[in-house]
């Protein structure tokens, strides 16, 4: 009974897939989507009195700048990140790429004592310091039969040392992921215009990453900043067009369940794919503004994997939130209702095959 779900979600996975592969040009076709759709509510505005188009325009501007521009003028005063060095195999490595690694992992290090959301202790982090620079005295002078042992021991402190340090950002982070994400879901979920669902998620979106990169303390370079965008522009045209498809799928719902669970099926499905994009745009801005990996061709794909495999654990449990909240909270559907809806549509966010690379990656 899932599979019309199932066909639903490879849609739109393909959908991301393909915003991937035309790249950047996304970011410019938001854009002129977006014009498009200010022009035709001024339009609609300025038919009845000319005065209303234009105040509309000076609102949607102010709003704009407030919502939007706001946020990402505050990511972009975040301090970038340090550019992790990439590691070449451990047959062709040597003592020299451990020195320059170790010197990325002491400035990345220093870097969590200056920023105002870690709440470390800073004795802990001049212990790791000091560990950090013996290991590089050792690498300087290691020949090529010590680079193997002294590589567990680096990625011993990584493991043990620094990635415990990270722990309480990387709590911070997924809260703010699945509040922003619940948000927008319940939203898009309520709102009865597309227009309207686009201009949330640009602008929950772009909080969110700005948030992500202020609790980390840095920004993706040029090049993963312009990613965010597209990720966030590809969601946002996605989310205007959502309610065409959803209704569909209430549709298709409704003869399988019920007409009850069929006029749910729609905007609770619009607002649910929503949070889950949310949820997934935000792993991806953690992965990249936590900045600890080498980002080469490798590294993207495991990163691109471990956020899906962070935003499917949490999926099942924002969806349920979102179904709860606007169904029992706002709507007083019944809970079987709910329940029912909630089975019908577990088969869409199920995660992606082995083997196959997660749209967006």
């Amino acid at each position: 009974m899932a599979a019309p779900l199932q066909d639903f979600g490879r849609v739109m996975r393909a959908l991301f897939r393909f915003a991937r592969y035309i790249s950047f040009g996304i970011i410019g076709l938001m854009i002129v989507f977006l014009a498009f759709r200010v022009a035709e509510v001024y339009r609609f505005f300025a038919d009845i009195e000319p005065w209303l188009g234009t105040a509309f325009l000076v609102v949607f501007g102010l709003l704009l700048v407030l919502l939007v521009g706001r946020p990402v003028y505050r990511f972009l005063k975040v301090p970038a990140a340090l550019k992790p060095p990439p590691l070449p195999p451990m047959e062709e490595r040597r003592g020299r790429d451990l020195v320059r690694h170790l010197a990325f992992v002491e400035g990345y290090l220093a870097a969590l004592v200056k920023n105002p959301e870690w709440e470390g202790a800073p004795a802990e982090v001049e212990a790791a310091i000091e560990r950090c620079r013996a290991l590089r005295e050792e690498a300087a002078h290691a020949g090529r039969e010590a680079v193997a042992a002294l590589s567990d021991r680096v990625g011993e402190l990584e493991r043990d040392t620094v990635q415990r340090l990270l722990e309480p950002l990387d709590r911070k982070v997924r809260t703010v992921i699945r509040q922003e994400a619940v948000g927008v879901g319940i939203a898009t979920a309520v709102s009865w215009n597309g227009t309207i669902d686009a201009f949330i998620v640009l602008w929950r979106n772009c909080n969110l990453v700005s948030r992500v990169a202020r609790i980390y303390y840095g920004r993706p370079g040029v090049r993963g900043t312009l990613a965010i965008l597209r990720d966030v522009s590809a969601a946002t045209i996605a989310g205007a067009y959502l309610q065409d498809l959803t209704e569909a799928a209430g549709g298709a719902l409704g003869g399988l369940f019920g007409k009850t669970v069929g006029a749910l099926g729609g905007p609770l499905l619009d607002g649910a794919v929503n949070g889950v994009v949310t949820l997934r745009i935000g792993y991806m801005a953690k992965a990249r503004c936590r900045s600890f990996s080498a980002w080469n061709e490798a590294g993207r794909v495991e990163a691109a994997r471990d956020a899906f495999k962070e935003a499917g654990a949490f999926s099942k449990d924002v969806v349920t939130e979102i179904f709860k909240t606007v169904g029992t909270g706002l709507w007083k559907i019944p809970g079987k209702a709910i329940g029912k809806l909630g089975d019908a549509l577990g088969g869409f966010f199920k995660k992606p095959e082995e083997g196959v690379e997660p749209a967006g990656a």
